[in-house]
């Protein structure tokens, strides 16, 4: 039994990219939509970002190339990713969570884009009143559903880990409760993926060791675990257990708005470059404005190799939206310590490799 348990939350948007596609799109409602690069008839780079539970059925997946995706189901419906996009629903929907987390007195996280954790152990009595998970779960469910139209996911359990675990139990549209006196119970059957921290390379390790499940890996004593995989093997000792002492920080706004660009061949062409990059800080600059904000500090510009190394830039000032010029230049700066002979600042750049991604991120804001 995990002892001294709180009341965690952990909300996951479904499919997220593809959902929000088809929300504004309803006529890609039943079929399969995968987001991502451009497929090119089988011969495309890059891959998939997300894929609705349509293309999964053909064996889709994130991360996938997404020349794999076509020859698996070239029917489905191949989009670019639309950050802007999923930014201003992402926006929307943090602040439905952040409401229902200020309504029970909680505390509020977001985790990424598609995900947030609300801690809600005051809840049964804020005000007097008992309120129970499931209900307040429930209201969480049908306030995204009904304002956004989209569909998520929601976990409870004692920590941040189960009640992550357990937002993936019953996807789609899924609702688990898992109680301190049944963690366990509900652990030990799971296959050692579903752990968090126990990626590719580790699963390898596990499974040549005949460790499958989480069972299996509670088997596995702590000093053994230390010497198999060091630091980590003690948290995955921790896991295995049901524990988990993070605590959730209070609510905070988006942290940073940014987008990017995969070239559909690596290049090193200015005249290919700019006529991207421009309009992705402008598309940037635009979304955070439509966001209410007004200032930030720090711009950084990321590039991707052909080698698949990135790197980025930044630079920190006092920036406005209304002086996009400034913007613009100085993520220019920026941009030219990555890219081959050019003649806009006049020195020599530091890298002379051809790029295959672009991206631009506002940070800080005030």
């Amino acid at each position: 039994m995990v002892k001294n348990h709180r009341t965690i939350f952990h909300v996951d948007l479904d499919a997220f990219f593809a959902s929000s596609e088809e929300r504004e799109n309803p006529h890609f409602k039943g079929k399969p939509i995968v987001v991502g690069a451009n497929p090119l008839n089988g011969k495309g780079r890059g891959v998939v970002s997300t894929a609705n539970y349509e293309a999964r059925k053909y064996g889709i997946h994130s991360a996938m190339p997404i020349s794999k995706a076509w020859r698996l189901c070239p029917k489905a419906i191949f989009l670019p990713v639309n950050s802007s996009l999923y930014e201003r629903i992402s926006y929307a929907v943090m602040k439905i969570l952040a409401n229902v987390s200020e309504k029970y007195n909680g505390k509020f996280e977001q985790a990424g884009i598609d995900e947030a954790y609300i801690d809600l152990s005051n809840a049964n009595n804020f005000h007097n009143h008992t309120y129970y998970p499931r209900e307040i779960a429930e209201e969480i469910k049908t306030a995204i559903r009904e304002r956004e139209k989209i569909i998520a996911s929601v976990g409870v359990g004692p920590n941040m880990l189960i009640a992550k675990i357990a937002s993936d139990f019953q996807k789609p549209d899924g609702l688990t409760i898992v109680s301190p006196q049944k963690t366990q119970a509900f652990l030990d059957p799971l296959d050692i993926r579903k752990i968090p921290g126990i990626g590719p390379k580790t699963e390898i390790i596990f499974r040549k060791l005949k460790i499958n499940t989480v069972f299996d890996l509670r088997q596995l004593d702590q000093p053994y675990l230390y010497d198999l995989l060091g630091e980590h093997g003690i948290s995955l000792y921790e896991s295995a257990r049901g524990k988990d002492k993070r605590e959730i920080a209070k609510f905070h706004e988006t942290k940073s708005v940014s987008n990017d660009y995969t070239f559909p061949n690596d290049t090193d062409d200015l005249s290919i470059i700019l006529p991207e990059f421009f309009p992705i800080v402008r598309r940037v600059i635009a979304l955070f404005e439509s966001q209410g904000f007004r200032n930030f500090k720090t711009i950084t510009v990321r590039v991707r190799f052909s080698d698949f190394k990135t790197h980025t830039k930044s630079k920190s000032a006092g920036y406005s939206v209304t002086d996009i010029e400034t913007i613009e230049r100085d993520a220019l700066r920026l941009l030219w310590h990555f890219v081959p002979h050019s003649k806009i600042i006049g020195k020599t750049p530091s890298r002379r490799k051809k790029i295959r991604l672009i991206g631009f991120r506002i940070s800080n804001f005030s």
